[in-house]
């Protein structure tokens, strides 16, 4: 028996320094402390490209460490697109050339021309098989799910299978799912029971091929891997004493000694879990129903290749954030393909690319605002070092069938949607920080667990996808879910005795159509103009909102005509949403007419009645402050979501609502008009 073990070891662009550290003391070097006294076990690597560059700036005699097995002929490091991005969602010439740069590097520092690659989230796509091939590649690993729904099972996966797309030809071996549930989660011996079980004859082959983070970052198992139970090394001697039938072999090794088993076209999919989280909420529920179902009555192996879920691109669909954010950094990399690779502006933009940001399944993902932030800070550095058109700009960048407007000049740049006539993104540019860069609260099919938290105990040592643990008690009581997009510049009517709090949980009466109406948008000079004929509480009104551009300041009008024949009677609210990271941060606060209250927090929530409304983030230097004319009824609270993390269900700081209120008394025919303005500023260095 062949047993082909890989990790695939990854942080993402944007994460803290300190998740790096923790990762590297509890996972990547204790990994590596083990593997090197067996000198017997041959094993892959895969380091992503930002750990590779943390690595070589904090611990460069790590990879050393790495390279030294390499030479000895023991490791096999195994190549991706640099930045780990998703293949499949980037542009093909992003694909090869990230790829590449893998490439180069691990034969600069290695010495070692990389035959395989790991495919992100083993997110497979036909068409990917050609560029992935056209940059070199010889075989990638995805799971046997991925083989199943093609029709093959069990001893038929014993060994590696050929694709093609338009002649390009590319190896595939599948992951076999069973070992990646029992390591490290069951003793030693159940895994070499495994392999014992499929080992027919010397070339029999059996392939792990998983997150190296499950070694000692994941909740649990640092005491399982390294600490009390030493799983990695009982593991390991258990290879050892079992080397007369069981030989731990490099992919490289084996593909380059055997045939493959024959022609396969997999069909688009992931791993099986990733089918269920891409799912909408309530289809989701009743899949993970029927799930349990067949799981009770022990026939969901047998069913399991007959069962389809979403893929990964239905995560575009189901968050529209995610889409936005793919969608703008497609946009800039379109027009940077032909720039050279060691380019700062084609960099960014694959920096930019990298997966964590554009989903959300266990791990945080796209609920974490520092991961997003990471990805639009780079864009807006790819736009900058490479230049872009200032003024009015108009493109459907988001593809859903309604152009977007852009305003930019050389301190701003604004993205106007016609869904709520609202900004969407604004970026400030010598922060490189979109000020927009917000998350709406979903409801998400995993918010029923809370409901067993504290009732059913998690099972010791029990897969993260299975676990159910929380951060913080009571978070069903945050549990609130929004009807609209968070951005900027949005439309409220509603009746002049609902509460803040009622708005802030979302749990009112919308009078008005045009939170989520579509507004025709047009462009004139340094100023965007929107406007909706709508309703409000059944009266006709036209709503007319311009903003007019000036350096770092953007000079909002809002006019609103009752055109009934009765009188209009409401409270106003335009909605802006900020989101600068850290709802608890001492650097992150609001003042109200230069004073700072005492619940300042950019998580606090209240009411004030002020002319000015800052909110200042220190360690950017950048302060956001709107002005009003007259004394103005001020709501302010926290978008703060509740989502899954490889830690247990959080609380994430999303946004910051101001949210001006008006009472209205419009007569018939008339028409009122509000004035204010926000100004960006960063001090410079």
């Amino acid at each position: 028996m062949k047993f082909l073990f890989a990790v695939h070891n990854h942080q993402p662009v944007g994460n803290f320094d300190f998740v790096f550290e923790d990762s590297y003391q509890k996972s990547y070097k204790p990994f590596l402390d083990v593997l090197e006294n067996f000198p017997n076990i041959n094993f892959s690597m895969h380091f992503s490209g930002p750990l590779i560059d943390w690595l070589e700036k904090h611990h460069s005699d790590y990879l050393d460490r790495v390279a030294k097995l390499v030479d000895d002929g023991r490791v096999e490091i195994i190549s991706s697109g640099y930045y780990e991005p998703v293949l499949a969602s980037i542009p093909d010439a992003d694909k090869i050339g990230q790829i590449q740069m893998m490439n180069e590097y691990i034969k600069s520092r290695f010495g070692q021309t990389p035959q395989g690659l790991w495919l992100t989230e083993r997110i497979w796509e036909p068409s990917s098989a050609k560029p992935i091939a056209e940059a070199g590649i010889k075989f990638i690993t995805v799971d046997d799910y991925h083989f199943s729904t093609s029709g093959k099972t069990g001893k038929d996966l014993n060994g590696y299978f050929l694709t093609e797309e338009q002649g390009q030809v590319l190896g595939i071996f599948p992951i076999a799912q069973q070992l990646r549930y029992t390591i490290p989660f069951e003793a030693p011996k159940e895994t070499i029971k495994i392999l014992k079980k499929n080992a027919d004859n010397e070339n029999s082959v059996m392939v792990m091929a998983d997150d190296g983070e499950k070694f000692g970052v994941w909740p649990q198992t640092y005491e399982l891997a390294f600490g009390k139970e030493q799983w990695v090394k009982k593991f390991c001697k258990a290879l050892e004493k079992n080397q007369d039938w069981l030989e731990t072999m490099k992919f490289s090794d084996y593909f380059d000694n055997h045939k493959p088993l024959g022609r396969i076209y997999l069909q688009t999919s992931s791993y099986f879990e990733m089918s269920e989280w891409t799912l909408p909420t309530e289809l989701g529920k009743k899949y993970h129903k029927h799930i349990e179902k067949l799981q009770k009555e022990e026939k969901f192996e047998q069913m399991k290749p007959f069962l389809r879920g979403g893929f990964w691109r239905d995560f575009l669909t189901k968050y529209d954030e995610a889409n936005w954010m793919l969608k703008r950094t497609n946009f800039v990399a379109k027009k940077l393909e032909n720039e050279p690779i060691e380019s700062e502006a084609r960099q960014a933009i694959w920096k930019s690319q990298c997966n964590c940001g554009y989903w959300h399944g266990v791990f945080g993902g796209l609920y974490l605002p520092h991961i997003r932030h990471a990805n639009y800070s780079n864009i807006i550095e790819a736009e900058v070092k490479n230049g872009f058109k200032k003024g009015l700009n108009r493109a459907d960048i988001d593809h859903d069938g309604l152009q977007e407007v852009s305003f930019s000049n050389e301190k701003l740049r604004a993205f106007f949607t016609p869904i709520g006539g609202a900004i969407r993104e604004l970026d400030v540019l010598e922060a490189k920080f979109n000020i927009v860069n917000t998350l709406a609260r979903y409801s998400e099919s995993y918010h029923e667990k809370l409901k067993l938290v504290g009732k059913k105990p998690s099972k010791k040592n029990a897969s993260i996808h299975d676990l159910v643990l929380v951060k913080e008690e009571g978070l069903d009581k945050h549990l609130f879910h929004d009807s609209h997009q968070r951005w900027m510049l949005q439309d409220h009517f509603f009746a002049n005795k609902t509460k803040m709090t009622n708005v802030y949980q979302n749990n009112y009466k919308e009078l008005g159509d045009f939170i989520n109406g579509e507004f025709n948008i047009r462009g004139r000079f340094n100023s965007v103009i929107l406007e909706r004929d709508g309703n409000v509480n059944g009266l006709p009104v036209k709503l007319t909102k311009t903003a007019n551009f000036k350096s770092n300041s953007i000079n909002f009008t809002i006019e609103i005509q009752n055109n009934s024949d009765k009188t209009l009677k409401t409270t106003y609210g335009t909605e802006l949403n900020f989101s600068l990271l850290g709802g608890t941060a001492p650097d992150r606060f609001y003042k109200f007419d230069g004073v700072q209250p005492k619940e300042h927090f950019l998580n606090s929530k209240g009411k004030v009645k002020a002319t000015e409304v800052k909110l200042i983030t220190e360690w950017e230097k950048m302060e956001n402050t709107l002005n009003f004319n007259d004394k103005t009824n001020v709501w302010y609270y926290p978008i703060e979501t509740v989502s899954m993390s490889e830690a247990g269900f959080e609380r994430v700081y999303q946004s910051s609502v101001v949210l001006p209120v008006w009472k209205l008394k419009l007569k018939a025919d008339e028409c009122i008009k509000i004035e204010f303005s926000l100004t960006s500023t960063v001090e410079s260095e």
